[in-house]
């Protein structure tokens, strides 16, 4: 197809023609992206679920300051927001599509661990944990973007 771009098979991965970039890789490297991204997510569901004061680890969660831990939804929503952005961009997506997309599968997965926690007796929902989780995120994608445009620099200067 003249001007088209053609995907082909090449050693059990799809690349593009156009780019050279692989669509598709090996299996397992997409089950084992997929297991850190769910496995990190399991991760923060469970610190959702933790009551304080409840359990070995409500006991542990009690005897950390509260700031902190208001705090410590902003890293760790902003590394899932960088798991889930690097991931779809080795799925041959380019930045500009994978970071909206994986913020806002970020905010959504907060929001939805948020209206969850709210059901468990000893815990509440939060809206500020919810805004945590925001600055977090586009901290994140601030940080995803600063090392584009450096990057982009550099070829250019150099």
């Amino acid at each position: 197809m003249p001007g088209g771009i053609l995907l082909s098979w090449k050693m059990g991965a799809m690349e593009c023609s156009l780019c050279h970039n692989s669509v598709i890789g090996d299996t397992e490297e997409v089950i084992l992206a997929l297991g850190i991204v769910l496995g990190y997510m399991g991760l923060l569901y469970f610190g959702a679920v933790i009551v304080p004061g409840i359990g070995l680890s409500g006991q542990l969660l009690s005897h950390v300051p509260g700031n902190f831990l208001d705090w410590a939804h902003a890293p760790g929503y902003g590394i899932l927001a960088l798991l889930l952005t690097r991931g779809l961009q080795r799925r041959a997506w380019p930045l500009a599509y994978a970071l909206p997309v994986a913020a806002a599968a970020a905010f959504v997965f907060g929001l939805w661990t948020e209206v969850f926690q709210g059901s468990i007796q000893g815990r509440e929902s939060n809206v500020d944990d919810l805004v945590v989780d925001a600055i977090g995120i586009s901290f994140a994608a601030m940080l995803m973007l600063s090392a584009t445009v450096r990057n982009r620099i550099t070829a250019i200067c150099s």
